[in-house]
């Protein structure tokens, strides 16, 4: 059965002495209209809502595509199957963290609101609701308006499914739905140079402090410092290639598909790679891994994370602490550096400057910097305008001008004001001497 999509029609003004509002809508090859009311009896924005009220009706009289089913069932059939443990075929296409939180999710939050009703009943003002009454402070065990927004998209994804699978829904109604204004930004900690060698000093095994240093100058994800083996490592060139990263064991492709990149390293990293392969692997395969853990499997980044870096950091005084902090410096410190951002973008494998911006927190001295060039060029202003104020102004060269008028010597003239046409006119006798040539000097 073919699928119809809601109409929102179309609101047109029409009419020559007195306005009328109408809409317009297709019904297979028609066009059909409808009169709304008087322009002069209502505003555009009632016409709108009078719009809205009467495309509703149209759209409810047409056939629904498929039966309606419950959000529980429509989630067992295409997203998760509870006895097999598996992913349904709607969550095989999303990424490896993508499913796993999405489950979760609609596990724990949606179900037990929405899980018994037909996914066809389900409406805009329900949702909208919903979703607000679990934004508020972690005190009160809600959840941030991000967290909200996260979910939203979830569940909107679920609903743009559902039609596109035929399932009795015609409209997706969270896309109408609103969340609060954007709660403001907190402050992001970044990690100075110092802090990042106070660290990595403290770190007793190997693998630790080169998997630090690696994300340190490589700005990688997480999962992608974690997927890299030896044979990624071209020791001629210091080309480090990045094309797979690891989530709870299983490979897959970076996050984007600019994460698939190359990073080069200088020569004395090369050398601490090299000294690090050499003392602690060094008949490692290609195919092994750069910091491997227990079983061949790659050292878990969660348990290095709370059991090795974070009692350091508390130990410092530092604030809380995670891998993603490193990706922050090392775009930072590119940024502070005077680095291109299509530089920096290719290093951290960011497809766009909107997103690099994100990761990238001037320091202190660059601000000064900017400060600095803002107060030289008002200062530089000010002392042109006391100048301009207080000194002469400076003389001109003088300019001469110099006027030569001659006597006329039989000027042509027209017939309207000479009764003969083209007949000459001849000088008057009486004005010859002021007809002289004439020298005017204008001095400024």
């Amino acid at each position: 059965m073919t699928r119809n999509r809601d109409r929102k029609g179309t609101l047109l003004k029409r009419g020559k002495k007195r306005k009328l509002y109408l809409v317009q809508w297709s019904q297979g090859s028609e066009r059909l209209s409808h009169k709304l009311g008087w322009c002069d009896e209502m505003t555009r924005s009632q016409a709108e809502r009078v719009k809205r009220q009467f495309m509703e009706k149209i759209n409810s009289q047409r056939e629904v595509a498929g039966d309606p089913i419950t959000l529980d069932r429509f989630f067992r059939e295409h997203y998760w199957t509870e006895d097999s443990k598996t992913y349904g075929d709607e969550l095989r296409t999303k990424r490896s963290s993508t499913q796993r939180d999405m489950k979760n999710a609609v596990q724990r939050i949606v179900q037990p609101t929405f899980g018994a009703r037909r996914i066809d009943s389900i409406k805009t003002g329900e949702i909208q609701s919903f979703l607000m009454s679990l934004i508020g402070s972690r005190g009160e065990n809600k959840i941030s308006r991000r967290t909200a927004l996260k979910y939203k998209i979830y569940l909107s994804s679920m609903f743009s499914a559902a039609i596109r699978l035929e399932v009795g829904v015609t409209r997706n109604p969270v896309r109408s739905v609103r969340l609060p204004v954007e709660e403001p930004a907190k402050p992001v900690f970044v990690l100075d140079d110092l802090q990042t060698q106070q660290i990595a000093e403290n770190l007793e095994d190997p693998r630790h402090k080169m998997m630090w240093n690696m994300n340190l100058w490589m700005g990688n994800r997480i999962g992608e410092i974690r997927a890299l083996r030896w044979k990624c490592v071209d020791w001629e060139t210091g080309r480090v290639v990045v094309t797979e990263s690891l989530f709870e064991g299983k490979s897959n492709k970076p996050k984007t598909k600019a994460g698939e990149r190359v990073v080069v390293l200088n020569e004395a990293q090369l050398a601490e790679l090299r000294e690090y392969k050499q003392k602690s692997y060094p008949d490692a395969e290609p195919e092994g891994w750069l910091f491997p853990g227990k079983r061949n499997r790659p050292l878990d980044a969660g348990w290095f994370m709370k059991e090795a870096i974070k009692p350091i950091a508390e130990k410092l005084g530092f604030p809380e602490i995670h891998w993603h902090a490193l990706r922050h410096w090392n775009n930072s410190a590119m940024l502070n550096s005077g680095i291109d951002p299509i530089v920096r973008m290719q290093r951290v494998g960011h497809s766009s400057v909107k997103t690099n911006l994100i990761y990238s927190h001037p320091d202190l001295a660059l601000q000064k910097a900017a400060s600095d060039l803002i107060w030289k060029r008002l200062q530089a202003a000010k002392q042109e305008l006391e100048t301009m104020k207080a000194g002469p102004q400076a003389p001109l060269s003088p300019l001469s001008v110099t006027l030569t008028v001659t006597p006329n010597q039989g000027v042509p003239v027209s017939p309207r004001k000479h009764g003969r046409p083209g007949g000459i006119r001849t000088p008057d006798p009486r004005f010859r001497k002021r007809k002289r040539p004439l020298s005017l000097v204008w001095n400024q």
